[in-house]
Protein backbone atom coordinates (compact mmCIF):
# COMPACT_ATOMS: atom_id res chain seq x y z
CA UNK A 1 0.00 0.00 0.00
CA UNK A 2 3.18 2.36 0.97
CA UNK A 3 4.74 1.42 -2.04
CA UNK A 4 1.61 2.65 -4.40
CA UNK A 5 1.29 5.59 -2.55
CA UNK A 6 5.25 6.42 -3.34
CA UNK A 7 4.39 5.62 -7.32
CA UNK A 8 1.43 8.23 -7.31
CA UNK A 9 3.23 10.81 -5.12
CA UNK A 10 5.90 10.70 -7.96
CA UNK A 11 3.42 10.38 -11.01
CA UNK A 12 1.22 13.08 -9.52
CA UNK A 13 4.77 14.99 -8.87
CA UNK A 14 6.15 14.44 -12.60
CA UNK A 15 2.42 15.59 -14.34
CA UNK A 16 2.46 18.73 -12.48
CA UNK A 17 5.81 19.65 -13.65
CA UNK A 18 5.16 18.75 -16.95
CA UNK A 19 1.86 20.84 -17.03
CA UNK A 20 3.50 23.70 -15.27
CA UNK A 21 6.47 23.76 -17.86
CA UNK A 22 4.23 23.78 -20.77
CA UNK A 23 2.30 26.33 -19.41
CA UNK A 24 5.47 28.23 -18.73
CA UNK A 25 6.42 27.61 -22.66
CA UNK A 26 3.28 28.90 -23.76
CA UNK A 27 3.21 32.02 -21.93
CA UNK A 28 5.82 33.24 -24.00
CA UNK A 29 5.03 31.26 -27.15
CA UNK A 30 2.07 31.06 -27.24
CA UNK A 31 -1.05 33.10 -29.15
CA UNK A 32 -1.57 35.19 -26.57
CA UNK A 33 2.05 35.17 -24.58
CA UNK A 34 4.28 37.57 -24.16
CA UNK A 35 6.26 37.66 -27.77
CA UNK A 36 2.64 38.05 -29.20
CA UNK A 37 1.98 41.16 -26.80
CA UNK A 38 5.13 42.64 -28.40
CA UNK A 39 4.17 41.74 -31.95
CA UNK A 40 0.92 43.40 -31.79
CA UNK A 41 2.84 46.32 -29.75
CA UNK A 42 4.75 46.98 -32.93
CA UNK A 43 2.02 46.51 -35.24
CA UNK A 44 0.04 48.90 -33.33
CA UNK A 45 2.87 51.40 -33.61
CA UNK A 46 2.75 50.32 -37.92
CA UNK A 47 -0.88 51.13 -38.34
CA UNK A 48 -0.75 54.82 -36.14
CA UNK A 49 1.89 56.04 -38.54
CA UNK A 50 -0.17 55.10 -41.24
CA UNK A 51 -3.24 56.61 -39.90
CA UNK A 52 -1.41 59.89 -38.97
CA UNK A 53 -0.41 59.80 -42.97
CA UNK A 54 -3.75 59.13 -43.65
CA UNK A 55 -5.20 61.89 -41.60
CA UNK A 56 -2.83 64.31 -43.32
CA UNK A 57 -3.65 63.18 -46.47
CA UNK A 58 -7.34 64.05 -45.45
CA UNK A 59 -6.42 67.04 -44.15
CA UNK A 60 -4.76 68.38 -47.40
CA UNK A 61 -7.75 66.99 -49.52
CA UNK A 62 -10.38 68.94 -47.16
CA UNK A 63 -8.53 72.32 -47.32
CA UNK A 64 -8.04 72.19 -51.34
CA UNK A 65 -11.92 71.27 -51.65
CA UNK A 66 -13.02 74.30 -48.92
CA UNK A 67 -10.10 76.47 -51.08
CA UNK A 68 -12.17 75.36 -54.50
CA UNK A 69 -15.42 75.82 -53.18
CA UNK A 70 -18.27 78.57 -53.98
CA UNK A 71 -17.65 80.63 -50.46
CA UNK A 72 -14.24 81.07 -50.77
CA UNK A 73 -12.68 80.72 -54.58
CA UNK A 74 -8.72 80.57 -54.65
CA UNK A 75 -8.14 81.25 -58.17
CA UNK A 76 -4.67 80.16 -58.46
CA UNK A 77 -5.48 76.77 -57.03
CA UNK A 78 -8.41 76.63 -59.86
CA UNK A 79 -5.84 77.52 -62.68
CA UNK A 80 -3.32 74.77 -61.30
CA UNK A 81 -5.92 71.79 -61.16
CA UNK A 82 -6.95 73.34 -64.85
CA UNK A 83 -3.88 72.95 -66.04
CA UNK A 84 -3.27 69.32 -64.28
CA UNK A 85 -6.36 67.70 -64.95
CA UNK A 86 -8.00 69.22 -67.99
CA UNK A 87 -4.47 70.05 -69.93
CA UNK A 88 -5.93 73.54 -70.16
CA UNK A 89 -2.96 76.24 -71.08
CA UNK A 90 -2.90 79.94 -70.19
CA UNK A 91 -3.66 83.03 -73.09
CA UNK A 92 -0.53 83.67 -73.38
CA UNK A 93 1.58 80.10 -73.19
CA UNK A 94 2.71 78.19 -76.37
CA UNK A 95 2.74 74.79 -76.48
CA UNK A 96 6.04 73.32 -78.49
CA UNK A 97 6.04 69.63 -79.36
Amino acid sequence: MLKNLKILEITTLAVCLIMSLYFVIASFNGEFGVSAKYDLLAREKVLANELDLINKETATIKNRIRRLSDRSLDLELLDQQARIILGLIGEEELIIF
